[in-house]
């Protein structure tokens, strides 16, 4: 998986949670931009994040040559509104 990718959905406004598909069938859900910290051969996702939203209990060091997808959270992509004609 090419960093670029990563960046894009990170910031993408409004942001869209997604979820990080691992070739060992793990997956791993990022529900905020903050949760997540990218460099250029692995992403570091934090998970268990506690009730305020704010600490991750956990981490875990996803390799970028073993990411085999990035996807919506749960399969699900929010819908876009049209945008207005001006």
């Amino acid at each position: 998986m090419r960093i670029e990718e990563f960046h894009k959905l990170l910031r993408r406004r409004p942001f869209e949670p997604f979820s990080i598909y691992m070739s060992d069938g793990s997956a791993y859900p990022v529900t905020h931009p903050d949760q997540i910290i990218v460099t250029p051969r692995a992403a570091h996702v934090g998970l268990n994040i506690d009730a305020e939203g704010v600490t991750a209990q956990d981490v875990v060091i996803c390799g970028l040559i073993h990411v085999t997808r990035l996807g919506p959270l749960n399969g699900v992509k929010r819908r876009r509104r049209p945008s207005k004609p001006k």
